[in-house]
């Protein structure tokens, strides 16, 4: 993917930790890494993430609607364990 400021070849991390605004800040890759594990359990891709937040939804909506979601299919999982 370019990076439209830099024109160079950026990965979806450096793209996600830009969105989120952590540039130096170490915790940060943590964080964001938690994020694209949560979002991909209920099916958000990194490019989804990425694209919600740059649309203008907030990072607490985000982690909300990725909550409500994962509460939404935790009785299929518990069904499939039983």
């Amino acid at each position: 993917m370019l990076s439209r400021v830099e024109g160079t070849r950026t990965n979806w991390f450096e793209e996600c930790r830009a969105t989120l605004g952590e540039v130096h800040d170490e915790s940060a890759y943590s964080a964001i890494e938690r994020l694209v594990q949560a979002g991909s359990e209920v099916g958000f891709g990194v490019t989804d993430l990425i694209r919600m937040l740059k649309g203008g939804m907030t990072l607490e909506s985000l982690l909300d609607l990725i909550e409500i979601r994962m509460a939404a299919a935790a009785p299929s999982i518990r069904s499939r364990a039983a």
